[in-house]
């Protein structure tokens, strides 16, 4: 990706940011209730009639607005794509739908938008709707220890090896002969993701580097955790009486979402570890913080490594013929830490109380 492209891209990063600040000044500033005028008790009375649906009613809205606010991003970036990168809409399609190194630059600011638009701003919407805070719906309210940040970190590096063996059982996924068909196109699905990754990436400069951060670390866990932690996992619990139930569904349904089903069971494991730390911690931070870590150190490793996705020592750790004690040390590590976490939360909360 050329200059002239970063320097467009990066434009656009800059008014999109700009729009989530007003989003989210507008529904946490400009919307606080105040009892002396009369649009206040509207707006509290239309809030209200949303934060008494039942459980399924909200999840139902909750699809409903996601597929919106997506259909609604896939028109901004075209409208937006079009005169900043002089594509027709026929052009656009089809460097979409045949990613190259050479137009990545407008792959990526689709991305971009694709991530604002279908995380961040009905996550945000749907907190402001279900209740009278949406800070402390999504439970951004509760301060974050630094301690539990430094043990997050040391776990997410420790399971690398335990996550990557369970990549490569998953990998080897076998279906039945009367589901060849659905095998190939997962297979199709897997190698497009591999591509498509491989030229996010790639990167010669620190330019590229920290627009892949933004990108890849920081969009996606403030976004993804927003909505599924924040929103989907909150709803589940409360539909089931039982957050282990919130938990795992919301894992489930994280990875599921990728469309990467050789990579289901990793992914699913990462979603379960960042429900319970939600759940132990109390705070949506500590989440974002382990998705932002996970996909930061991949986007810094590659950077500065010479090695394609899945063939470097990040993505073979593990799997190696000799990588079982390895693999051993790395699931106790990662129990030991996540105990750790949940013993040293559950002391904090009881000195809070």
């Amino acid at each position: 990706m050329g200059k002239d492209s970063n320097k467009v891209v990066m434009v656009v990063i800059v008014v999109m940011v700009v729009m989530v600040v007003m989003v989210v000044s507008a529904t946490f500033i400009t919307f606080i209730p105040n009892k002396n005028t009369i649009m206040s008790i509207l707006v509290g009375s239309f809030r209200q009639s949303f934060a008494q649906m039942s459980v399924p009613a909200k999840l139902l809205l909750l699809v409903i607005l996601v597929l919106f606010f997506a259909l609604l991003g896939s028109f901004v970036a075209v409208l937006l794509a079009i005169p900043l990168y002089h594509n027709d809409l026929g052009t656009l399609y089809q460097i979409i739908e045949n990613p190259d190194s050479e137009h990545i630059g407008v792959i990526k600011f689709f991305q971009i938008i694709q991530t604002i638009f279908l995380f961040i701003i009905p996550g945000v919407l749907t907190a402001w709707l279900f209740s009278e805070n949406a800070i402390q719906f999504l439970k951004f309210n509760r301060k974050v220890s630094w301690i539990t940040l430094l043990l997050v970190l040391i776990s997410i590096f420790s399971a690398v090896p335990m996550l990557n063996m369970i990549t490569s059982w998953n990998s080897q996924l076998d279906l039945p002969a009367w589901l060849g068909g659905l095998e190939r196109r997962m297979l199709a699905m897997e190698e497009s993701a591999a591509i498509l990754t491989q030229l996010f990436l790639e990167s010669g400069d620190l330019w590229v580097l920290t627009l892949n951060i933004l990108m890849i670390a920081i969009l996606p866990a403030v976004g993804e955790e927003l909505m599924f932690r924040g929103v989907i996992q909150r709803l589940f619990s409360d539909w089931t009486r039982n957050a282990h139930a919130g938990i795992i569904i919301t894992a489930l349904l994280f990875s599921f979402i990728h469309f990467q089903f050789y990579g289901f069971l990793p992914r699913f494991l990462l979603g379960l570890y960042f429900g319970y730390l939600m759940w132990w911690t109390g705070s949506l931070w500590i989440p974002i913080a382990a998705h932002f870590i996970n996909n930061g150190m991949a986007v810094v490793y590659y950077h500065f490594s010479a090695k394609p996705v899945g063939s470097s020592t990040l993505d073979t750790v593990g799997t190696d013929g000799n990588g079982n004690f390895i693999v051993y040390l790395s699931v106790f590590l990662t129990c030991l830490i996540a105990g750790i976490i949940y013993l040293y939360e559950k002391r904090e909360q009881v000195s809070r109380d």
